[in-house]
């Protein structure tokens, strides 16, 4: 009788689960399959899941376009930049913040939790202003910069975290046999940090990988513009080419899906890790 309670208990949690997936995966599954209809399906009534006509025009408009082209590489240069800014400089931080004994270790840790407070949109105009007095309007540094920056607070209490738990012992044998403190770090440390360094990654190509706002304002064309303002660009005064709009978001989302799906486990592991001193 236990045993077909639990069982029964068991069946009721799983179909719960499943509605609740296939809610939230149907709107991307359904912009998926309307990426391939034709224009004058994607409004016909009533609507069907599946297209009546399978078609690759909205994908071959879009990828002989060299301007969205371009969107794809500045979106994947500027991510993978940024992924390597976090991390490079969240693992030294975090180490020096674990490791060292800092001067007003405590307020630091508090301000860098006070940055993360900021709203992006009250820093608009400064970084806008800042990037013309740099001259690094419409550059990948200047993007990559502020992407890092909203990521970098985050990244460093992560790691620290994940430092704490790691005992100084072992760095220490490491610089016995000859690495020096960096080469520990980076070859010893960071290994088995590895949840949490992972995790930052992701964090921060994601972040980059999304962001609109500044991307907007500070860039001017496709030539350094990632594929969210080139998404945006879809979006005319009196028309929208909605075909176009799926298949770039699907293209968009394609690769952060991938990211999802084979390094999730680092993603909770790391979070959860990293909350846990």
């Amino acid at each position: 009788m236990r045993a077909n309670k639990r069982l029964l208990g068991r069946f009721i949690l799983y179909g719960l689960v499943a509605i609740v997936t296939v809610l939230f995966l149907f709107p991307i599954l359904f912009a998926m399959l309307a990426s391939f209809k034709p224009n004058r399906e994607i409004f016909a009534y009533p609507p069907s899941i599946f297209p009546h006509t399978w078609t690759l025009e909205a994908y071959t408009f879009i990828l002989s376009q060299k301007k969205y082209l371009r969107y794809f590489l500045n979106a994947w240069v500027i991510s993978i930049l940024a992924t390597f800014v976090c991390v490079t400089l969240g693992s030294l931080a975090g180490y020096g913040f674990s490791r060292f004994k800092v001067p007003a270790k405590r307020l630091f840790m508090l301000g860098i939790l006070i940055l993360m407070m900021f709203p992006g949109v009250i820093l608009m105009i400064p970084y806008f202003r800042l990037a013309r007095a740099l001259n690094l309007y419409d550059t990948y540094l200047i993007l990559v910069l502020i992407d890092s920056a909203f990521v970098l607070p985050l990244a460093i209490w992560l790691l620290k975290s994940f430092f704490d738990s790691i005992p100084v012992e072992v760095e220490e044998a490491a610089m016995v046999d000859g690495c020096t403190r960096i080469k520990a770090l980076f070859f010893v440390i960071a290994p088995l940090a590895r949840a949490g360094v992972i995790a930052v990654g992701i964090m921060a190509f994601l972040k980059a990988w999304n962001e609109f706002m500044f991307a907007l304002i500070l860039t001017k064309g496709a030539e350094k513009a990632p594929i969210s303002v080139g998404l945006a660009g879809l979006f005319q005064a009196y028309s929208v080419n909605w075909n176009a709009v799926l298949v770039v978001t699907m293209l968009s989302i394609f690769p952060l899906m991938i990211i999802f799906i084979f390094l999730q486990r680092y993603i909770i592991s790391g979070i959860t890790g990293g909350a846990v001193k």
